[in-house]
């Protein structure tokens, strides 16, 4: 259950920073029909849905070799450190939410969109002893995430302009909490590899 609440949290995390997905959202909700919103937010899920087991599946493949395996699980070590650092030092002046306009320009956010399998690849190492190659498991763990993913979007559906106005108000706020997070899970993969090294 655990699990399972991990990966809600990523689908629904994952999206809360206003970015041009959930932007088109607020735009769609605020001057389009309700069914075009509907579909949007569907295709998104649905997407999120196919990042997610697509890179967790291959990752499992991946996984399959020992030696990649103990490589992978460092990186990851050094990605959540170097994130949640970066957390801490972010430039608030250097990020500027633009505002995107149009369904098909939603769209192509949506396909391409290449953050996903790094963020996707980093916490399957993570997770990777929890879903234990299961693809049933797997399956069930992205639509939750999915499920995650549709909620914040529709957070934005209704909340539109107010969320984005608090997320920039409360920028550094968000940042330190993501940090802290992020210097945690280093700090319980590092302890989690010394521990089997030692062993």
């Amino acid at each position: 259950m655990l699990t399972l609440a991990i990966g809600f949290g990523l689908g629904f995390i994952g999206y809360l920073p206003p970015g041009n997905i959930n932007l088109t959202v607020v735009q769609l909700a605020l001057h389009d029909t309700k069914s075009r919103l509907r579909s949007f937010i569907l295709i998104a899920t649905i997407m999120e849905f196919l990042y997610c087991l697509g890179c967790l599946v291959g990752l499992d493949l991946l996984m399959q070799q020992p030696v990649l395996v103990i490589v992978l699980q460092w990186l990851a070590v050094v990605i959540f450190t170097l994130l949640g650092l970066l957390s801490f030092f972010h430039d608030e002046n250097a990020v500027k939410v633009q505002s995107i306009s149009g369904f098909r320009r939603g769209l192509i956010a949506v396909f391409i969109n290449p953050l996903q399998i790094p963020f996707w690849l980093v916490w399957g190492v993570y997770l990777s002893d929890k879903l234990k190659g299961a693809v049933l498991w797997t399956a069930l763990f992205a639509i939750i995430t999915a499920l995650g993913t549709t909620l914040i979007l529709w957070v934005y559906a209704i909340g539109g302009k107010k969320l984005i106005e608090f997320l920039k108000l409360e920028r550094k706020l968000m940042d330190r909490v993501i940090g802290l997070v992020l210097l945690t899970l280093a700090v319980f993969q590092l302890l989690k590899l010394l521990h089997g090294h030692i062993s």
